[in-house]
């Protein structure tokens, strides 16, 4: 009686799956990218990435032929603003140190400057674990990897004094491997919809060159600075999924 009563609860469990079994599903989020670790700091022109706080945008799927475990895929966009009052200080200084003789770059100056944003693409793809709490309820987890299409900021900077000019510029895409490991809610708010919340922690490399030009006046050379480091951000976002 045991025996019979424990397959029955068993075939009944079975019979239950269907009920709570995973939906595909195809999102678009938006959100804040949050930059950590060198990326962040400030101080190195070969070290640093003088990023600031930035904005995402995630268009992420997932395929599940099992119940819990399937694939993911991601291609986002992120953006982050450069601090550029501590990045003027810190090329001004470079020069001065680093020209082939003594230069010195009064206080007052005219010093102009532009800078673009950092951008990121992302094309990602890996293995997503997700567990269906309740009907309505999702809790997902993913790690993915691919590559990384990084756009250091457009930064010109031109310094006008004495009947002087110095000019500096960077501007050099790469492409590296990059990853990310996140988890995330998803809310169903009907049979289709569902509202998404996710956090990710995304790395990848950066590698550009500063390179300075001086005329009108100036005879001296100041060499190229090759920079490289990790970037590393915290990416939060909200969206909507459609399950299928």
């Amino acid at each position: 009686m045991r025996k019979t009563a424990f397959i029955f609860s068993i075939l009944i469990a079975l019979a239950s799956l269907p009920a709570f079994a995973q939906q595909n599903f195809a999102s678009i989020s938006f959100g804040a990218t949050l930059p950590q670790g060198d990326y962040a700091s400030t101080g190195d022109l070969s070290s640093n990435g003088y990023a600031k706080n930035g904005g995402a945008i995630k268009f992420d799927a997932g395929y599940f032929p099992t119940s819990y475990f399937g694939i993911g895929a991601s291609f986002s966009f992120g953006s982050n603003y450069a601090n550029r009052d501590s990045l003027i200080n810190d090329l001004v200084t470079y020069i001065e140190e680093n020209a082939s003789s003594i230069i010195h770059i009064p206080d007052n100056a005219e010093i102009l400057y532009g800078s673009g944003f950092w951008n990121y693409i992302n094309l990602f793809i890996g293995p997503h674990f997700s567990i269906r709490a309740s009907q309505k309820l999702y809790f997902d987890f993913r790690g993915l990897a691919g590559v990384s299409f990084i756009r250091p900021p457009d930064q010109e900077l031109r310094i006008n004094f004495d009947n002087t000019s110095i000019y500096t510029q960077t501007s050099h895409n790469s492409a590296s491997f990059g990853f990310l490991a996140g988890a995330g809610i998803r809310y169903k708010l009907n049979s289709n919809l569902a509202l998404k919340f996710a956090s990710d922690y995304f790395q990848s490399k950066s590698k550009n060159t500063y390179t300075f030009e001086l005329f009108q006046g100036v005879a001296e050379d100041v060499p190229p600075l090759d920079v490289e480091f990790l970037i590393r951000t915290v990416e939060l976002t909200l969206g909507l999924a459609y399950s299928f």
